[in-house]
């Protein structure tokens, strides 16, 4: 059967999710593109905006805006500074609202992500001692240039690195995969539940990080300690 146009304006997101490294010459924004097939006329569609930045990203408007033979509009998100920004990872989810306008086996909806771009160096080779795990390994330690931002790659599982950040002297770092993945509950993860006592004592860094499975369980908080190079 053969498909055609209607007065809807047939519209998707290219993907259904975008990743952004945040860069100086972004002028602090973001934009993104939705399509549409039905190019008549000048039409203007409405989205959904979850924001889980916390009101980090504001939008320009709340809709993509066509003009009368545009394939592709366009919405912009602005940020403050880049300066203030460490290695978060902010997410956005736009969602079209009436979906009616969405072409058929079109994506309505797309996750955007968006952190800032940095640049790790090697500051040498610490230990790492997991309660969890119950053993110590020698653990290469990186730190960006642009932020107190830290990365330990590989930490616990090759491919899995482990981030966190320190401000004024306090620990702190996003839910993350770890890398066990295990056989009935699925992927691990360190949850924050616990930063208020993660501490810092000279070259110690202790974490406290709550390990939990997809469905929000968990096997508990542990101390996982970190010597510096």
């Amino acid at each position: 059967v053969k498909y055609a146009l209607g007065d809807k304006a047939e519209v998707s997101f290219p993907s259904t999710l975008v990743n952004f490294s945040m860069i100086a010459a972004d002028n602090n924004q973001i934009t993104v593109e939705l399509w549409r097939g039905n190019t008549k006329g000048a039409v203007s569609i409405p989205v959904t905006i979850t924001d889980k930045t916390g009101g980090v990203f504001t939008p320009e408007k709340a809709q993509f805006d066509f003009a009368d033979g545009e394939n592709k509009a366009y919405l912009t998100f602005t940020y403050p500074d880049l300066t203030q920004f460490g290695g978060e990872k902010y997410e956005i989810e736009l969602v079209v609202t009436d979906d009616s306008q969405v072409s058929p086996n079109g994506n309505e909806k797309m996750k955007i992500f968006a952190q800032r771009k940095l640049t790790f160096k090697s500051l040498g080779t610490g230990t790492f001692t997991s309660e969890f795990f119950e053993e110590s390994w020698p653990q290469i330690v990186q730190k960006a240039e642009e932020a107190e931002y830290y990365r330990l790659p590989d930490c616990y599982y090759k491919g899995y690195p482990i981030e966190f950040s320190v401000k004024d002297g306090k620990i702190s770092f996003a839910k993350q995969p770890m890398g066990y993945n295990h056989s009935t509950y699925g992927m691990v993860s360190w949850d924050p539940s616990y930063l208020e006592y993660c501490e810092i004592d000279g070259k110690t860094y202790t974490f406290v990080a709550n390990f939990v499975i997809p469905d929000g369980r968990s096997f508990g908080g542990y101390y996982e300690v970190l010597e510096m190079p």
